[in-house]
């Protein structure tokens, strides 16, 4: 049985940020006895793909375990771009020449893999521009896809009409939907009336295996990690962290992670003499930028509590990535972080980034961290990305996993870049 999961973004090692999650997907799928070949744009270079390029996809890796899983393939298609798509400016013109050589790069690409392999099943991750893909796909060869959303899907992308129709013609269009969050499975159903099945997205992190929970402090480590954007309340909690200063003055804040908004961050960190450029060390707000594998892990076990104060998200791998460090959480009232923190007592919910208790609530965890190793276990379990793949296959595939391995997936990501 094989399956063609086409992803908008792979990593090609460790410290690769883009969708740290999906090898350990691919590879529970691998244990289920599916191979699974990747469809993948390939950033890093300026050029315009070549003729020859574009007849052919862009190299070959293997898996993301100590041992490679053989059922499990990477193959690159060349865009010509170092950025990519979602963070193009489409009021450019350029940007839409690009994206015609990029539509044209991914279609030519997913159509030989088609002509040369025999697939039972194409998965898009996530509704565009690899659901668009998988829908093209699919007409052309007869065969059948889903498509996997993430929270931006919806909460961002299908906000602009032109891109909405498409994502909405996509999902009518598929086999199956799934979702990383069950109220984001709700939107789709409440919008679209088709079902959409809940399967979680989880990177797990090696390192971290003789963490505790923290202990009540007067000097708490307050930890950002994700993108440094103002949609996921980066601002507001700097504005936050001044008030715990009052009261806690050896309080510290750490943003670990990378975005547009980095720059206005230490802007507004300077001016209220939290930080310091010429040494980001001196003062007690620290802005990292994007670090390795082993600085998230050291992030982690170097804070006491993780800070969540998005504005827009389904189910951040942040919050899985605190509960496997043992750290409490702090997390807005958005998608399923609320439902989630609450469930399995593994931190504290605000009802939104800029309200006056997101401080109050920070001041509090400090003197009384709030984690349920019993509920951080139930977590795990249920994000667990051999659960996930049984829940694709069980829906999708039924055949598949009837010999499926017991062998725990990797915690650490060891791929060959291309």
């Amino acid at each position: 049985m094989r399956i063609l999961l086409i992803s908008n973004r792979y990593p090609a090692d460790a410290d690769d940020h883009a969708s740290p999650f999906v090898p350990y997907f691919a590879e529970a799928l691998a244990a289920r006895g599916v191979n699974v070949d990747v469809l993948t744009p390939e950033y890093g270079r300026a050029t315009v793909p070549t003729s020859d390029e574009l007849r052919a996809v862009s190299g070959c890796e293997s898996g993301v375990g100590s041992e490679f899983p053989p059922s499990v393939s990477v193959l690159r298609f060349p865009t010509g771009a170092t950025e990519p798509v979602g963070s193009w400016n489409l009021l450019n013109p350029m940007s839409w020449v690009k994206l015609s050589r990029f539509l044209k790069a991914g279609r030519r690409a997913g159509e030989e893999l088609c002509r040369t392999q025999r697939y039972d099943h194409i998965l898009a991750l996530w509704a565009l521009p690899s659901g668009h893909f998988a829908h093209a796909l699919s007409r052309k060869f007869g065969v059948p896809y889903s498509v996997w959303c993430l929270g931006s899907d919806i909460y961002t992308w299908a906000r602009r009409r032109i891109i909405r129709d498409r994502i909405a013609h996509v999902l009518k269009g598929a086999n199956a939907v799934f979702g990383d969050g069950e109220e984001l499975c709700e939107r789709i159903r409440t919008w679209l009336g088709i079902h959409a099945t809940f399967l979680p997205s989880f990177r797990p992190l090696e390192g971290l295996e003789d963490c505790e929970p923290p202990s009540p402090t007067e000097a708490p480590r307050y930890l950002y990690l994700g993108r440094l954007h103002g949609d996921k309340g980066i601002f507001e909690l700097l504005t936050a962290f001044a008030h715990v200063r009052v009261a806690l003055p050896l309080a510290t804040l750490q943003y670990v992670g990378d975005g547009p908004g980095k720059e206005e961050l230490e802007d507004r960190a300077e001016e209220m003499r939290f930080y310091h450029r010429h040494d980001p060390d001196a003062g007690s707000v620290h802005i990292r930028g994007a670090v390795s594998h082993a600085g998230v892990v050291r992030a982690l076990r170097d804070c006491d509590i993780v800070v969540i104060p998005t504005r827009s998200d389904s189910v951040p791998l942040v919050l899985t990535e605190a509960v496997q460090a043992m750290r409490p959480v702090i997390a807005t009232d958005v998608g399923d972080l609320g439902m989630l923190i609450r469930r399995y007592q593994v931190g504290q919910v605000v009802p939104s980034a800029d309200d006056s208790s997101l401080a109050a609530t920070m001041m509090r965890m400090a003197h009384q961290p709030a984690f349920d190793l019993r509920g951080r276990t139930e977590l795990l379990v249920r994000f667990d990305p051999r659960r996930a793949a049984k829940v694709f296959c069980d829906q999708v595939l039924p055949a598949a996993g009837t010999s499926a391995q017991t062998k725990k997936p990797e915690t650490t990501a060891k791929m060959v870049p291309v």
